[in-house]
């Protein structure tokens, strides 16, 4: 699967995140290996997360640590930000409706 890069600003760099990808983990490592400070993964293209979305987002959450960089997520969909706030996972993770603003 292809990971094209949506958006690159300043050091940070936004990715589209699916799911059960096992690429998006060395995508993300190589952004910040070259440099990129912050990666903020786009959610509004999925409908839900399920437990091993869920579970993705926080090894790759632990690994981006583990190499210097952030993790963000983005969406403005309601029953994804409901998902995180059940889970306490908008407490480990900085949850934006836009790049670059908090939510």
């Amino acid at each position: 699967m292809k990971h094209p890069v949506r958006a690159k600003k300043r050091g940070a760099v936004t990715l589209e995140f699916h799911p059960n990808d096992p690429a998006l983990q060395k995508v993300v490592l190589d952004h910040v290996a070259a440099g990129a400070s912050e990666i903020m993964l786009a959610l509004d293209h999925l409908d839900s997360l399920d437990v091993p979305a869920l579970r993705d987002l926080i090894a790759l959450l632990r690994r981006t640590r583990e190499a210097g960089g952030t993790l963000a997520l983005l969406t403005t969909k309601p029953q994804i930000r409901r998902t995180l706030a059940v889970t306490a996972l908008d407490r480990l993770f900085s949850v934006r409706s836009a790049a670059g603003a908090a939510a």
